[in-house]
């Protein structure tokens, strides 16, 4: 029992699990879920993911590296952090880290820090993200041409950044989260 007295929070027993699909992107499942009281609650959808990667990347001069990258689900071209899927041959989230950040924005890091670990939506997603600090950050080549991210790299400072996500203008929910860890952390989060 809680301060309310409430009962514990138990969790459901999965009775049955229908895989519809499955590729190298996402899998998902129907499951016939059974909470502790008996209720069956079904069909209940799973997706996997592979885990995320998000990267606040600082250079020298206190700017955050951001990109605008067009999004089809909402069809908007989206202001976010740089980041994307930790592959299976990746060793590690600093190998996927700086992988993706080569990879979309051409840059590298001197200093890597995993900042924080969330849940992106643990209803229905089983993945997680991965906030990472990375600073020194520099270009040193072009991003990599993938016609299903191309992305328009932003330099900006961090006051800007805070000022844009607290006006709704990044719209990643995620990464705004991400946003908010590492420059809470790092007594940044604000808009002055």
């Amino acid at each position: 029992m809680n301060d309310f007295g409430d009962p514990p929070v138990v969790p459901w027993r999965t009775a049955a699990r229908e895989t519809l699909i499955a590729d190298r992107w996402l899998t998902l499942h129907a499951d016939r879920c059974v909470t502790a009281d008996g209720a069956e609650i079904a069909p209940y959808y799973v997706t996997d993911y592979p885990d995320w990667v998000l990267i606040v990347a600082m250079d020298g001069d206190d700017n955050l590296l951001m990109i605008e990258q067009y999004r089809h689900a909402r069809g908007l071209v989206s202001l976010e952090l740089p980041g994307g899927g930790v592959d299976a041959s990746d060793a590690d989230l600093l190998t996927a880290s700086q992988r993706e950040l080569l990879e979309e924005t051409g840059c590298v890091a001197d200093e890597w820090e995993v900042v924080a670990s969330l849940s992106p939506n643990p209803a229905i997603h089983s993945n997680r993200c991965h906030a990472m600090l990375a600073r020194g950050t520099r270009c040193i080549a072009a991003p990599h041409d993938e016609p299903s991210e191309r992305v328009c790299r932003r330099w900006m400072p961090v006051v800007e950044v805070v000022r844009r996500a607290m006006a709704g203008e990044v719209q990643q929910a995620v990464h705004v989260a991400a946003l908010a860890i590492v420059l809470g952390r790092m007594n940044r989060w604000s808009a002055a």
